[in-house]
């Protein structure tokens, strides 16, 4: 199960990464379009910046998740005596999983119906935008999963997700994000 979620983190990883420089290019294209009388004024900009920050945003709380990361993961454990830890850690993480599948249930019913509307200035299905809620809830609720089996397989708390920190830093010298691709 570890080697499927490292593989899933790793996709998840890219995803962001490519989604976050699209997000900038495209602002960047908006924001210039305006002062330079040659690059023509684009509508589209705004909504394709906007798809690309919820996707963004759902899977980079997947991502947090899966590095133990997630703001109530780390802050409430830290927090409580040692003994305390691994039963908190799993009622928290029941909560996520619950939350998860509010998501994709609420994010299939939301992407149900932009199946027929499309958007006014760029043209693309409104299913794009909302499927990221399902997809991310899926992602959240399978490192819900591995992470308490991990719990329950004794790892400590606080070492869950720790390696992927050190895995995905950037180095000294300024190169990217080590360990995709490998």
């Amino acid at each position: 199960m570890v080697a499927a979620a490292d593989r899933l983190y790793r996709a998840l990883l890219v995803a962001v990464t490519v989604l976050l420089g699209a997000l900038t290019v495209v602002v960047s294209y908006q924001v210039i379009g305006r002062y330079v009388p040659f690059i023509p004024r684009a509508i589209w900009t705004e909504e394709i910046s906007r798809l690309c920050l919820e996707w963004l945003v759902f899977l980079g709380a997947a991502l947090a998740i899966r590095r133990n990361e997630h703001f109530i993961i780390d802050v409430i454990p830290s927090r409580v005596a040692t003994r305390f830890r691994v039963p908190i850690q799993l009622v928290i993480l029941a909560f996520l999983a619950l939350a998860s599948v509010a998501i994709i249930v609420g994010g299939l019913a939301l992407a149900e119906t932009g199946l027929g509307r499309t958007s006014t200035t760029s043209g693309i299905t409104l299913t794009w935008a909302f499927a990221s809620l399902p997809v991310a809830g899926l992602c959240m609720l399978f490192f819900v999963i591995e992470l308490a089996v991990r719990t329950l397989r004794g790892e400590a708390v606080e070492e869950i997700g720790a390696d992927l920190v050190d895995q995905t830093a950037v180095t000294p010298e300024g190169h990217g994000i080590e360990g995709v691709g490998e």
